[in-house]
């Protein structure tokens, strides 16, 4: 039924339960499990100060790179082949742009994630995505 699953993840708890999640689908499904780990330069001004933005930017690729290999691993476990990819940019957008480019037709999302954890219900990133794509989006 799905080929290609996207996970996007910024490496929180409710992502982290995503992953899982995502692991297991593509598994069941015999897909192939695309990890996404955003940059979110949208972001960079309240973490950096102007002359800093560029080690930020490296610093936050780091992180992005720890929170995929991990996904990596535990698809690996489960006997699931992994693209990963980092992006930079705002995330619902980077998201999407990789679902047009990538033939995905399911994305695994955490309900929340690192600048939502007390929304009761959608993350606003996952909650972007959901309005805007016609690809089915599954909200852990």
């Amino acid at each position: 039924m799905y080929t290609n699953i996207l996970l996007p993840t910024d490496g929180t708890k409710g992502t982290k339960r995503a992953a899982d999640h995502a692991v297991e689908l593509a598994a069941t499904h015999g897909a192939t499990l695309h990890v996404l780990y955003v940059v979110d330069t949208g972001q960079m001004g309240f973490v950096a100060t102007p002359g800093d933005i560029g080690e930020t930017k490296q610093l936050l690729r780091k992180r992005g790179e720890e929170v995929i290999e991990r996904v990596v691993v535990d698809a690996e476990d489960a006997g699931v082949d992994c693209v990963t990819d980092i992006a930079s940019g705002v995330p619902d957008q980077a998201i999407l742009e990789y679902v047009d480019e990538h033939g995905i037709d399911l994305v695994v999302m955490g309900k929340r994630g690192l600048l939502d954890p007390d929304r009761h219900f959608l993350g606003s990133t996952t909650d972007r995505v959901l309005k805007r794509t016609d690809v089915p989006v599954h909200a852990v």
